[in-house]
């Protein structure tokens, strides 16, 4: 499981590179994106989308407008992250990335 760790933190430069996949235009956009291709990014750890989750979703429950830049979304996210909300991603993605793990072994082993 090299680089699938699942609680290191994000840097202002993945943001970016999710920003340039997605194309975000809301809380909404960024999360679903993540949620959706979060495992496939290889150099993006669990660790990193589950706390970028978690920091996008406070801001969005603290009705903050989504930014059009990465900077200043970065800003934000940081700004409202909430300890607890960041714990119950890790946990999520914790047994997200397990069963990634699973089938992954079990696609190489049927080839």
């Amino acid at each position: 499981m090299h680089e699938r760790k699942v609680y290191k933190d994000y840097q202002e430069s993945d943001l970016q590179e999710v920003f340039a996949r997605a194309h975000p235009s809301s809380w909404q956009d960024l999360i679903a994106h993540l949620e959706q291709y979060g495992l496939s990014i290889h150099h993006i750890t669990p660790g990193e989308t589950a706390h970028m989750i978690a920091d996008a979703r406070q801001a969005s429950i603290d009705n903050v407008p989504f930014p059009q830049s990465v900077d200043q979304a970065y800003r934000v996210m940081k700004s409202h992250r909430n300890p607890e909300l960041v714990r119950q991603e890790e946990q999520r993605w914790i047994a997200r990335t397990a069963e990634y793990e699973r089938e992954r072994q079990e696609q190489r082993h049927q080839a």
